[in-house]
């Protein structure tokens, strides 16, 4: 055997980091990310008894976000007597209000606790 033929990796080794590669990148392709997308949005407006901590710090970003640009829009619509502003500015406080609320802890819902 000689040196070249020990430094070349095997097939077996081959698939094996391809597909390592194809694992992690799993998420960064489009219908895997699509799914992930959906999870986040469904825990946004739904709300979860078991999110981590990250996710309802990022919640209660977000809902701040939304509430600050309907707070800063019902401004901007009562100095500008602008209607269709202020419809539009209600809107952001109700979506960041229900945003920032499903950032906090939940009680556990019936379904939940039958699985514990």
């Amino acid at each position: 055997m000689s040196a070249n033929e020990s430094r070349r990796p095997n097939e077996k080794s081959t698939r094996k980091v391809v597909e390592e590669l194809k694992a992690r990148q799993r998420n960064l392709v489009w219908p895997d990310a699509l799914i992930n997308s959906r999870s986040v949005d469904e825990f946004l407006w739904k709300g979860a008894p078991d999110a981590p901590l990250v996710q309802r710090i990022g919640a209660w970003l977000f809902g701040l976000a939304f509430t600050l640009v309907g707070i800063f829009g019902l401004i901007v619509t009562y100095e500008k007597h602008f209607i269709a502003f202020g419809i539009l500015s209600i809107v952001f406080l109700f979506v960041g209000a229900r945003v920032l609320l499903n950032g906090f802890r939940r009680r556990g819902t019936k379904l939940a606790k039958n699985k514990k």
